[in-house]
């Protein structure tokens, strides 16, 4: 890589510092736990205020279903998050809010005040399908267009709803994950503008398990969902739970051939900057 090249990932890595993420989804969809291991932290995040300074303490969950209020985690502040309880608790109200504050993000002149994903979450749950608000979210071209990743919550619990006593637990799972896809994934697929990726978590809330795993397979779906070069190499570097998906993108990016220590280790240390 020139050295050029080199100046301007320094320039990139001035210029974008903070990565803005809007989180939508129901009451007890396993938001705050999923934000937590994204930012491996058990403390409560810090809200601050409309114009973004002013940092507050952190409010044990309360005030952070403002969507205006962003959020962030003092174990990885370079994240800064949005919370909307969903469409089925505020109605078309909180629908015309967070089209408007997507609009309002699409209009900022800094990277800094711009939305970059967006991950919207599903409680699996047969008494609580698809809400007809949430399927008209994606019947409409989103400004900017913002990557919308859609993350499936509790499929353990997916699979106690779907149990059969008489099928082992291999064939409650596999009926678990085709009802998944049935009544939740298809009808996305088939919207207008559907999401960019699928996942689905569970047992995000146990301290044994593959949670990591998960939010690594986050990771890699939401960079995967981002065409813009720098907001990648932004969201890659900072993110702290997938280093593999940092190395991915540090070779996929670099002339390995042509490399060399005194002119491309700048460049390649970007994809770190957890560690850089």
């Amino acid at each position: 890589m020139a050295s050029s090249n080199v100046s301007e990932a320094l320039k990139l890595r001035q210029k974008y510092k903070h990565f803005r993420v809007l989180v939508i989804g129901r009451a007890n969809t396993g938001k705050t736990t999923l934000l937590k291991r994204v930012c491996n932290t058990d403390e409560d995040p810090c809200i601050y205020d409309e114009q973004g300074g002013n940092l507050l303490e952190p409010m044990d969950g309360r005030g952070l279903h403002d969507v205006n209020h962003p959020f962030a985690f003092k174990s990885n502040p370079e994240f800064i998050f949005h919370d909307s309880p969903g469409f089925e608790a505020g109605g078309e109200e909180e629908l015309t809010r967070v089209r408007e504050f997507i609009e309002k993000c699409r209009k900022a002149t800094e990277v800094e005040d711009q939305l970059h994903a967006i991950w919207f979450c599903f409680k699996l749950d047969k008494a609580r399908p698809l809400h007809k608000l949430e399927m008209e979210f994606f019947t409409a071209k989103h400004s900017g267009n913002v990557p919308v990743i859609a993350i499936f919550t509790q499929f353990d619990d997916l699979i106690t709803q779907v149990m059969k006593r008489k099928l082992n637990k291999e064939m409650n799972r596999e009926n678990a994950l085709v009802y998944l896809m049935e009544h939740f994934q298809k009808p996305l697929e088939e919207c207008l503008v559907p999401p960019k990726a699928y996942l689905s978590l569970e047992g995000m809330h146990e301290n044994e398990g593959d949670a990591q795993k998960q939010v690594k397979d986050l990771m890699q779906k939401t960079a995967n969902s981002l065409d813009d070069p720098s907001l990648k190499l932004l969201f890659v570097s900072i993110q702290k739970n997938n280093l593999e998906l940092c190395i991915q993108y540090a070779v996929i990016h670099t002339e390995v051939e042509k490399f060399t220590l005194d002119r491309d280790i700048v460049y390649v240390l970007q994809w770190f900057r957890h560690v850089y």
